[in-house]
């Protein structure tokens, strides 16, 4: 529960704070609000839902906002970016925390699992793919700034393929998703949770 508070304080209360602390300038300024959420507020990604639940949340946030402050002549933008390379996709990092969450898990859960689904999980992680690309963040945000007439949504990705991809998952029926999702997983050797004796 804490992996769930902590990151709804940062990516969903944050933005949340953030917006109600410069509401009164923004109003006498019209100026923008740019909210950095991430592709994972479109598409739900398998073993991270706390990160999911909350850039859910940050886009939902978003989306709302710009139809509320729209009176006022301030421009709500979202910039969502997929998993570009920074101290959250660091290797040694993510290790760390697996590490760390699964020496806190209780004996059934870890038992449920089994340890070659735990193994290989932190191998997954760890070798999650991210982008160098930074400056393509950077520019987004740039361009929700100062643009005269910005987009509402910016969607930095590594190159037209990833930007296709990830807008033909967005808009697939949920059952195409979940077999997408299946077959990457089985592509990168994932292995199914051990058998339980309980049969429910």
């Amino acid at each position: 529960m804490k992996d769930f508070y902590d990151t709804l304080e940062a990516n969903a209360f944050g933005p949340v704070r953030v917006t109600k602390a410069f509401l009164p300038l923004l109003r006498q300024s019209r100026g923008r609000v740019v909210n950095l959420a991430s592709l994972a507020g479109r598409i739900a990604l398998p073993h991270c839902s706390p990160y999911t639940m909350s850039k859910f949340a940050c886009v939902g946030f978003t989306e709302s906002l710009r139809h509320e402050l729209d009176v006022w002549g301030i421009r709500v933008i979202s910039v969502e970016p997929e998993f570009f390379q920074t101290n959250m996709t660091n290797v040694e990092n993510i290790e760390k925390r697996v590490d760390e969450a699964f020496s806190s898990i209780e004996d059934d859960v870890r038992t449920d699992y089994g340890a070659q689904y735990i193994k290989t999980f932190k191998l997954h992680a760890s070798g999650m793919m991210s982008s160098p690309k930074i400056h393509k963040v950077l520019d987004a945000i740039e361009m929700a700034i100062s643009l005269e007439h910005p987009d509402y949504v910016y969607r930095p990705c590594r190159n037209i393929w990833a930007r296709i991809l990830f807008k033909l998952l967005e808009i697939s029926p949920k059952v195409t998703q979940v077999l997408l999702v299946k077959f990457y997983l089985y592509l990168t050797g994932f292995p199914k949770p051990k058998e339980s004796d309980n049969n429910l």
